[in-house]
């Protein structure tokens, strides 16, 4: 359970995690020492996953991106389909893996340094997947917003 100070503080922490525990007690009025605990607590309690750096835009689209809708063969072995799952968690490459709904069953975004690095990776974990019937790229021209944030409210005390 949340109370209303760790909500405030996990969204504080969403939007700049660089920010000291001084800084944090402006916005969420608790001491520092009392905003070192909460945060330690967070994170044993793996409310805080992990805290990463995020890249500006000028040098994410320095990579060519791609969104990569994929469609599994309707009857693909749960084996195989547990396999393909593992391996885009472990590519560098694959920034981002969501299974959905509807037609497309799976999404990814790619970050390559080029085509032609873009092409191997596709040829080589998706072209020649026996899981994949099919898939489907667009290319990023430009990041528009990149913020992975879920701001927390009062509803999300009960969770």
């Amino acid at each position: 359970m949340f109370d209303n100070f760790d909500l405030k503080l996990l969204n504080a922490m969403q939007e700049d995690a660089d920010r000291t525990a001084d800084q944090l007690a402006e916005i969420v009025a608790l001491s520092p020492s009392a905003i070192a605990r909460r945060l330690r607590r967070l994170r044993e309690e793996g409310h805080i996953a992990r805290t990463i750096a995020l890249l500006p835009a000028e040098m994410a689209d320095r990579r060519l991106r791609a969104l990569v809708s994929i469609q599994l063969h309707d009857h693909a072995p749960a084996g195989g389909l547990a396999e393909l799952k593992q391996r885009m968690k472990a590519l560098d490459q694959v920034q981002l893996c969501l299974e959905v709904s509807g037609t497309t069953d799976m999404l990814l975004l790619v970050a390559s340094r080029d085509m032609a690095e873009f092409n191997a990776f596709a040829d080589a974990e998706l072209g020649a997947n026996p899981v994949v019937q099919r898939y489907e790229t667009s290319f990023v021209k430009k990041e528009i917003k990149n913020q992975p944030m879920i701001r927390l409210d009062e509803r999300d005390a009960q969770a």
